[in-house]
């Protein structure tokens, strides 16, 4: 799990897709007709793909789906992810009610489970092991693409599990740092009625079942379901 980088396709359209949360009818909706606007574009999801929502399986199944037929899909990890993954590891009572606080029994309703003694041991091996490859960040000459506002100079690649948790909950936005970067970050994780836009800064997460947006670049369009 480590820093996806892009240098060769500096004019290629992106769609940045922001907080699944278990949408798999917003998903559907937004890549239908997305991939009809561009079927060569390049597509990064943000993370947060589970919880909440009541389809967190079927939004998996679809991005399996699409993993294989676009399969230079960019999966970044949010914040839920690495809870997750810590549980998977662990099977603790006390990280299960972590889960449990972020609104993980949606989840596990979408798999018609109970999480037993081998943590998502419920959960077919084609989705642990799509859990298992999200990457932490990806970045290209002009955009830094993360699931949260990291500081400018962070660097995931660098944090132990602790710290990577840290650094995928925060909602401190760098405006300072991001401004002089010479890079763009676009960032989900942080709900907002309407996409964020500033100098250095593009923030898509407009909440978890109410909107799903993505952002399309360069030309800094949103797209909305």
């Amino acid at each position: 799990m480590t820093q996806a980088m892009e240098t060769s396709t500096q004019n290629r359209r992106i769609f940045a897709f922001g907080d699944i949360h278990g949408r798999r009818d917003q998903l559907a909706a937004l890549l239908g007709r997305l991939t009809a606007l561009d079927p060569e574009a390049r597509l990064v999801f943000l993370g947060d793909y589970i919880d909440r929502g009541g389809q967190s399986r079927q939004v998996v199944e679809e991005l399996l789906i699409l993993k294989g037929r676009r399969p230079d899909t960019v999966f970044l990890m949010g914040n839920h992810e690495v809870a997750l993954r810590r549980f998977t590891h662990s099977c603790s009572p006390d990280d299960l009610r972590e889960m449990r606080g972020l609104g993980f029994q949606a989840t596990l309703d979408s798999y018609c489970a109970s999480p037993g003694a081998c943590g998502i041991g419920f959960m077919p091996e084609t989705h642990r092991e799509f859990f298992a490859s999200l990457t932490r960040w990806l970045v290209t000459p002009r955009y830094v693409f993360c699931h949260s506002p990291i500081a400018h100079g962070a660097d995931p690649d660098q944090a132990d599990d602790f710290t990577l948790d840290g650094l995928l909950s925060s909602r401190v936005v760098d405006t300072a740092g991001w401004a002089a970067g010479g890079r763009t970050l676009v960032f989900g994780h942080v709900p907002l009625e309407t996409p964020l836009v500033a100098p250095g800064l593009i923030g898509v997460d407009t909440g978890a079942g109410h909107v799903l947006t993505a952002l399309e670049l360069p030309d800094v369009r949103f797209h909305h379901a």
